[in-house]
């Protein structure tokens, strides 16, 4: 059989199918991530009276769970992409928008993208592909290495830009349209509230969400490039519950391709229901973020080197 003909009979089972049921109640997960997001802060403008050493050390935990928090947030915009969400697409648009105007991402962009990456995995045509872009593979490895350290600033501007350049007309519209809203919305609250507040308040947890960004999408499919079907070119990361909890199951990966119209909530439940599919297809699954770093600087290391 093929892999094809495989990947078929996987997805047409019965217990597939009612799991990628939408339930709406699971959005209060962005309620949640937001009182300790503001939880987080208060404590954070609490502690931080004076800016001493002792402060500021008290506040990194703080300031961790509030870039946890809005960094989950924002992966709601991610399922808005995939319409999973909410049943009624408009809701699931605003509800997915906004949860990414709080991190400065346009939905719609990362939309036009990240539905080609689905469609193209590791292959010409995936926007995510570095080697669709350059063959060198000191070049390669170097930017890489840009991904790590500054990926998401740069992707602030390279995903509306690119989502426009490759969007339809809807889609430049739309792009359009979020960034207004995105500096619309910075403007008041800027204008509104103290600045310290940005500062303490965003600016500072968004340190830890770019860099929790950075390395979430490398763990996906990084060093699995030559893959192209989702049982090898993608990665599951079986983390701690807490990991989980703030990454909303995304780091189950390979799940997540095969079945992208399966929910969040869900994609541990598929996992469980094709073990034995992963043992068959001899696929990456590893159990920390730590063992892909150190697996990302020993390649980096051995590409230099050769």
């Amino acid at each position: 059989m093929t892999m094809k003909n495989s990947f078929k009979e996987v997805i047409k089972t019965s217990e597939i199918q009612e799991l990628m049921v939408i339930k709406h109640w699971y959005l209060l997960k962005i309620v949640l991530f937001f009182c300790i997001y503001l939880f987080s802060i208060a404590s954070i403008l609490y502690l931080n009276k004076n800016n001493s050493s002792l402060e500021v050390l008290l506040c990194i935990p703080f300031y961790l769970a509030s870039g946890a928090s809005l960094h989950g947030i924002c992966l709601f915009t991610h399922e808005g992409v995939h319409r999973t969400l909410h049943k009624n697409i408009w809701v699931n648009n605003i509800i997915g928008s906004f949860c990414g105007y709080l991190v400065l991402q346009t939905m719609s962009g990362y939309r036009v993208l990240h539905l080609k990456h689905h469609k193209y995995l590791n292959t010409k045509g995936d926007p995510g592909l570095l080697k669709t872009y350059v063959s060198n593979k000191y070049v390669i490895t170097a930017m890489e290495w840009g991904y790590f350290l500054f990926g998401y600033v740069a992707f602030l501007t390279v995903i509306p830009y690119q989502g426009f350049i490759q969007g339809n007309i809807k889609d430049r519209l739309l792009i359009v349209l979020d960034i207004f809203f995105i500096f619309f919305l910075f403007w008041l609250l800027i204008n509104n509230l103290p600045f310290v507040w940005f500062i303490h308040g965003w600016l500072l947890p968004m340190v830890f969400v770019h860099f929790m960004m950075n390395i979430r999408g490398m763990s996906q499919h990084l060093m699995l490039e030559d893959y192209h079907d989702p049982f090898k070119g993608a990665r599951t990361i079986k983390a701690h519950p807490i990991v989980d909890f703030f990454l909303c199951n995304e780091n189950y990966h390979i799940e997540h391709h095969l079945y992208p119209s399966v929910p969040w909530y869900n994609l541990k439940k598929v996992h469980e229901l094709i073990t034995d599919k992963f043992i068959e297809n001899n696929s990456t699954i590893i159990f920390s973020f730590r063992d892909f770093i150190f697996q990302f600087i020993n390649k980096s290391i051995k590409a230099i080197k050769a």
